[in-house]
């Protein structure tokens, strides 16, 4: 079987490629069903990394971008700040409300992941093909 699709010429910059990550996921998940194709960490890494002018979030706002239960949430949240992707800090104006926004560490491996993936699809990996190699 091999792939006879036409060949699709684009611009991709990191930007792009994060909008088409985001919505990619959306999509696997709605056609697939969200109980199945469900990446919380996902769904917040990218929501905090997209909306910069909105960091930080709440914690709140941030387990309502995910979809999953609050208690999944937090508990997905602790862990990314174990690892240092997100740091967790009490709001100055509200000391009852935690925000959480992207670590330095994780800015900068996303930025990376998002550039290789500007990369590989400029590249000519995915189009230098053999013939017969099933899409």
């Amino acid at each position: 079987m091999s792939c006879d699709l036409p060949r699709v010429s684009a611009t991709f910059d990191r930007c792009v490629m994060v909008s088409l990550a985001a919505r990619a996921h959306r999509m696997i998940s709605h056609q697939f069903g969200r109980d199945l194709f469900s990446m919380p960490a996902l769904d917040m890494l990218l929501d905090l990394y997209m909306c910069k002018d909105r960091q930080p979030r709440s914690l709140t706002s941030l387990c309502a971008a995910s979809n999953a239960s609050e208690r999944n949430c937090q508990r997905i949240i602790h862990r990314m700040v174990e690892r240092g992707l997100l740091q967790r800090s009490r709001d100055p104006f509200d000391g009852r409300r935690i925000n959480i926004d992207l670590a330095p560490e994780a800015i900068e491996q996303l930025n990376g992941f998002f550039d290789r993936l500007v990369e590989l699809l400029s590249g000519t990996e995915l189009h230098d093909r053999p013939p017969g190699h099933i899409c």
